[in-house]
């Protein structure tokens, strides 16, 4: 309980957290996941976002089904997919991409905020699903994937008559008359090789082969933007935001760093990153923001970005990098949760980050989860 206090007077908050439920032999082997859960996750599945209005959004259930995968927790698992998929997809995600905004409207009612699916979370639930279904061997999980998938080709990908494959953030809102604005950390090549062994046919390979080449454009430093945009066959800095990095693009070089190295379409993307490893050596820190264009930077990055940062360290052989960063993750940890306040996308970070780098999984050359439980 003492933890859920905490939380309370750290953020503010105005509703109630969590219930308690004790750890479990599924999961008693990851203990930053039992925290996260116990934290964040409510009894009927849903991923709360304590710092800004105890809101939900699609990507917070995405991520809770792939850890809960890696803890091989089936009852977490399926608390929230059930909620996803009743609260945020009409009770079906084989037929509707899920709403990516759920939180307490003006009137006091708590429903969907924003009915426009963000495609990231749609691929990690449909990733997540695929995995599930070899691993547990449910092969329900992997009918809803591909039909995930195949709503995620006809909503949000093109592709263009020069070989491009593009990917949409969200089926509303991004194309635009004369360009189409993009967000690079969509792009996960681990995920996308997955995706690419069970739909050929889709974009799936090719995004993966274009990535690096995608982002050297975008920025020859290394220093990638949070949003970019594509227009007359170029990818450039996006216009309404700028070239300003920061939550959206440290998922970029965590991404990198989760590899698999080995696959030969990725053996151009960690040097089209590396720069921001001579940011942060150069710096003596991880900035909260950095320009793709420039040698500017602002603020100090959160303890989720110390952990984003580590398999990306680790990858490039950048060990006493690696070193101060665990430290600085290590040392921000409190009752189980990591920062004061202990927010949402931190420990997501976290959990992404430092379980990789402690060991809890990785992914094959194939793009396949190989979480520690099953080796």
């Amino acid at each position: 309980m003492r933890l859920r206090l905490l939380l309370l007077l750290g953020v503010l908050l105005t509703q109630p957290a969590c219930a308690e439920r004790p750890a479990r032999a599924a999961d008693a082997g990851w203990p930053d996941w039992q925290a996260f859960k116990t934290a964040f996750v409510s009894d009927d599945g849903r991923v709360i976002d304590w710092t800004t209005g105890a809101r939900t959004v699609s990507e917070g259930q995405a991520y809770g089904l792939f850890f809960a995968l890696v803890a091989n927790d089936r009852e977490a698992f399926a608390r929230i997919l059930r909620w996803t998929e009743r609260n945020l997809a009409d009770g079906d995600l084989s037929r509707k991409l899920p709403a990516w905004l759920w939180g307490t409207a003006d009137d006091g009612t708590r429903k969907v905020l924003d009915a426009n699916p963000a495609t990231d979370a749609d691929l990690w639930i449909a990733y997540s699903l695929l995995e599930a279904a070899r691993l547990w061997q449910q092969p329900q999980y992997a009918a809803e994937a591909q039909a995930i998938l195949a709503l995620v080709r006809r909503q949000v990908v093109e592709r263009r008559a020069d070989g491009t494959a593009l990917l949409l953030p969200a089926p509303d809102g991004f194309r635009l008359e004369d360009r189409v604005r993009l967000n690079p950390s969509y792009t996960m090549p681990a995920q996308f090789l997955r995706f690419h062994a069970v739909d050929p046919d889709g974009p799936w390979s090719a995004m993966v082969e274009q990535f690096p080449a995608m982002l050297a454009e975008l920025s020859p430093l290394g220093r990638v933007p949070d949003w970019s945009q594509y227009r007359e066959r170029r990818h450039e800095i996006d216009a309404d935001k700028g070239g300003v990095g920061s939550y959206d693009a440290i998922r970029v070089y965590l991404w990198a760093g989760l590899g698999p190295a080995g696959h030969p379409a990725l053996k151009a993307l960690q040097p089209a990153v590396a720069g921001f490893a001579v940011l942060t050596e150069e710096a003596g820190r991880v900035p909260e923001k950095w320009s793709a264009r420039s040698t500017w930077i602002e603020g100090d990055g959160p303890v989720g970005f110390d952990a984003a940062l580590l398999p990306f360290y680790r990858a490039l052989g950048e060990q006493a990098q690696l070193e101060r960063a665990r430290a600085r993750v290590v040392a921000a940890r409190q009752d189980g949760v990591y920062g004061s306040p202990a927010r949402y996308y931190d420990q997501v970070l976290v959990l992404f980050g430092k379980g990789y780098d402690d060991g809890q999984y990785h992914f094959d050359g194939e793009g396949r989860l190989v979480p520690k439980w099953k080796r």
